[in-house]
């Protein structure tokens, strides 16, 4: 590796000084690529994430990284493919192609192999040559229209492969037929010197579905979420012609152009209707995943509330009842108490989507028309206070109390959605079903504190901790729960 420097000192250095630097950074940006990539499947092979106590390598490396468990996933499966094909790997090691390329080929293959399931190690060998080949000469979108090329002709290959077996068994089980009806013995096949038994062989190939056009096949089904730098999501998706029929149909009636009352063209483009009509589809249905009764709101707002803030307010308004007070002056002090408000980019700003982050004031107010409200209120530390019950299970509202405060699995940083509420100490030990005694976990960490010696504990400030077995850290430091940690860049 070469020495990068200092990027302040880029404005000093010479035109060739910037040509030879940026040539040199994308020779290392490829070599530390395909390094990563080796060192990632020896990982997955020597089954390290076990040894660090977690149950897949992508659940470790997404628990270190700033990176969705999905990206990490995708990493790993990069990294074991090009394991199986070292010219690949080769090719990105030496820099005659990019990140882009490996990946783009490793999901032509994946595209490829899907549209025949059949093909022969020869035939995939042959594939991927070709992929590699319009690598070096072309970009990664190239590859990937490559891929499909060659996909459907795997795919059209194998459908008449199929027919001519089936033409051929019909064709062997009428003259089977006709030597029934006429008395004559069953003719024997005829033997081929090149491929023996022909009969066998179509035999044998019936024996598995025939293989799906690309068009139909839903094993070929894509869809991706991205969210933006700007906090916009983008959305990419290659779906079958019936999951795109469906689609289609699902939004036609909601898409169509709505003219003026003076008949005025709808000027929304065609775009911008299927937009709206796919955010109207999903509308019908509630947060929870299932059809919206009549009467039925479409999402569930927590609201929180700092009990001081609840007091100081309290304590102005009670103030301002007395004639003999002098009410400004109250309400002045209760307001000096509170912290400045916060703006959108701060962590303590309210407003925000379980998956999407925060959100604007006035969108807050537009989603709150139409909601149910839950009401938690908060401590000083920003703790959801105590909500016990007599039961085991978290109610609804003690659910999300905890996903309030903790957010995410507290080890690993699953969604809230995912994880399972946790009881430190355990329920059958007489532990109670209270927001002191209760934490987000996932399942795959649920398991690491019952079974692996993971611990559980709260801190002064009212947040949970989790504490390693000695196996992992002899000193057993308490780490903070996962959204309040600092973690390094992927």
């Amino acid at each position: 590796m070469h020495d990068l420097g200092e990027p302040h000192n880029a404005a000093t250095l010479s035109d060739q000084e910037i040509i030879t630097g940026i040539e040199r950074l994308v020779d290392a940006e490829n070599k530390s690529a395909a390094y990563k990539y080796s060192l990632l499947a020896q990982f997955s092979r020597r089954g390290l994430n076990l040894k660090l106590h977690y149950s897949s390598p992508s659940h470790w490396l997404a628990s270190g990284t700033r990176i969705a468990h999905g990206n990490a996933q995708r990493q790993f499966d990069t990294a074991d493919w090009l394991a199986m094909w070292p010219t690949v790997l080769h090719a990105l090691s030496n820099g005659d192609i990019h990140d882009a390329h490996a990946k783009a080929i490793h999901e032509g293959y994946d595209a490829i192999r899907k549209s025949d399931p059949t093909l022969s190690q020869e035939s995939l060998d042959t594939a991927i040559a070709d992929l590699l080949a319009t690598a070096l000469d072309g970009t990664a979108g190239q590859v990937k229209q490559r891929a499909q090329v060659l996909g459907h002709s795997a795919a059209a290959d194998a459908r008449a492969r199929y027919d001519q077996a089936v033409r051929a068994r019909e064709e062997r089980e009428r003259a089977q037929r006709e030597a029934e009806r006429k008395g004559h013995p069953s003719p024997e096949p005829e033997p081929d010197a090149d491929s023996g038994d022909k009969g066998d062989e179509d035999d044998e190939l019936l024996k598995t579905p025939p293989p799906q056009l690309v068009s139909e096949n839903s094993a070929l089904n894509t869809l991706d979420l991205y969210l933006q730098a700007n906090g916009r999501t983008s959305i990419r998706g290659d779906v079958d012609k019936v999951l795109a029929d469906k689609l289609r149909a699902s939004l036609s009636p909601l898409s169509r152009p709505r003219p003026a009352p003076d008949g005025t063209r709808d000027p929304r483009s065609a775009s911008k209707r299927q937009a709206d009509a796919l955010s109207q589809l999903l509308d019908q249905r509630s947060s929870t995943g299932h059809p919206r009764g009549e009467g039925i709101p479409p999402a569930t707002v927590n609201v929180t509330v700092n009990l001081r803030d609840l007091l100081a307010d309290r304590s102005s308004r009670t103030a301002g009842s007395d004639p003999d007070s002098d009410s400004d002056s109250a309400t002045t002090e209760a307001e000096s108490r509170r912290d400045p408000a916060p703006s959108m980019n701060d962590p303590d700003w309210p407003f925000d989507l379980e998956w999407t982050g925060p959100i604007s004031h006035s969108l807050a107010r537009l989603l709150t028309c139409d909601a149910n409200l839950r009401p938690l209120v908060l401590d000083n530390n920003d703790v959801p206070l105590s909500m016990g019950s007599e039961v085991r299970l978290a109610t609804p509202e003690q659910r999300a109390a905890v996903a309030v405060r903790d957010k995410c699995c507290i080890r690993c940083g699953m969604p809230a959605q995912w994880c399972q509420v946790h009881h430190i100490v355990f329920w059958e030990h007489g532990g109670p079903t209270d927001l002191t005694n209760l934490v987000l976990l996932c399942g795959d960490c649920h398991r690491l504190v019952h079974h692996h010696g993971w611990e559980v504990k709260f801190g002064d400030d009212g947040h949970p901790h989790i504490i390693p077995p000695a196996t992992i850290d002899p000193e057993r430091k308490p780490i903070p729960s996962f959204h309040r940690q600092r973690r390094p860049a992927a």
